[in-house]
């Protein structure tokens, strides 16, 4: 999938996360487990709110949207 930074994706996106059904915990990846994903979620929205457009904070863009993958591929199988 090819991030999208433009203000209305980013903004989607951020609104996606604040009301997307979450699990207390998430396995991202093999070397990515999350223990507490209301906060990580939180986290990365406040880097973005406080930073965008700053291409230095895009690691907190792709962050969501890796997210946004992984809970939309698990309802998939």
């Amino acid at each position: 999938m090819e991030y999208k930074y433009d203000e209305e994706s980013v903004n989607a996106l951020m609104k996606w996360a604040e009301n997307a059904q979450l699990p207390k915990e998430l396995q991202l990846s093999e070397a990515e487990n999350i223990v507490n994903l209301r906060q990580y979620v939180v986290a990365n929205i406040n880097d973005i709110k406080a930073h965008y457009p700053d291409e230095f904070y895009n690691p907190a863009i792709t962050r969501l949207y890796r997210l946004k993958e992984k809970m939309e591929g698990e309802g998939q199988d």
